[in-house]
């Protein structure tokens, strides 16, 4: 890494070799992109206006699998919301800093084999090693991965929506991210999951000695890139899913709402 970059990494703090030790100290990285820049209000801003070009290449862009067939990027719901999160990041070397049940996230890290070897040094391999644990509840680290936006009026491309007031205890078990917002109505784009990542799917799986939540995983859940949308009536608002025909009223009701926490990605 040049001298350059390392002298723009002012936010991380870096331990110093002790004067009477001579000898200087190597330290691996594992550098998934070199952070160039950090999260103002600038960037913030370019972020949601990216959003709808980003979700759209992801959305039509295909690959060959290891068996040569033609496949669509497939996604889980929060994986959808890393990956296009990760894209912008890379292209102009922000920072992203992400908590899981398992450890922080970050784009540089101190190299471990144990935690690395299996990711590629680029914005896919960082989003494939974060995707493996953080979950749809993951959005809820409020002032850690995600703030909170007060209202749909608030909402802005890119912005998440967590289904959670559905379930007893309020934890999110589904994310949607908000692609074009208007005063009445809200596109959405959403991962999904083939099978339900609940037990006992995820023990059979486990036995199995494969991970459903793991993108490198040949039973991972994701699927192809989903459109929804939802439209205000009065103070209801009821989603549509084109692809599927359903119709659900006053649905955003059960949805808290997010946004990254972006000036909290450039802090150590």
């Amino acid at each position: 890494m040049s001298a350059e970059v390392l002298s723009m990494l002012t936010m991380r703090s870096v331990a110093l070799t002790p004067k009477a030790e001579q000898a200087g100290k190597e330290v691996v990285l594992k550098v998934f992109w070199a952070t160039t820049e950090h999260w103002d209000e600038t960037y913030i801003a370019n972020y949601h206006k990216e959003v709808p070009a980003i979700v759209e290449r992801l959305m039509s862009s295909q690959y060959k699998n290891s068996a040569g067939e033609t496949k669509n990027n497939e996604f889980t719901c929060e994986d959808f919301a890393i990956r296009v999160l990760s894209e912008f990041a890379q292209k102009y070397g922000l920072p992203v800093k992400l908590t899981t049940g398992v450890r922080t996230y970050r784009n540089m890290e101190n190299y471990n084999p144990g935690q690395h070897s299996d990711y590629a040094s680029d914005q896919y391999g960082f989003a494939e090693m974060v995707m493996k644990s953080y979950g749809a509840r993951d959005m809820q680290k409020v002032d850690v991965n995600t703030v909170v936006v007060a209202s749909p009026a608030e909402l802005m491309s890119g912005d998440i929506l967590a289904q959670a007031k559905d379930k007893d205890k309020g934890i999110a078990h589904h994310i949607q991210l908000a692609l074009e917002v208007a005063d009445d109505r809200i596109d959405i784009r959403q991962g999904n999951a083939a099978l339900p990542i609940v037990r006992p799917f995820t023990w059979i799986v486990t036995a199995l000695g494969m991970n459903m939540a793991d993108p490198q995983s040949i039973l991972y859940a994701g699927v192809p890139v989903q459109k929804g949308y939802f439209e205000k009536s009065g103070e209801s608002w009821t989603y549509h899913n084109p692809g599927t025909g359903v119709v659900k009223e006053n649905y955003l009701s059960i949805f808290e709402l997010y946004r990254w926490n972006f000036l909290e990605f450039n802090k150590e």
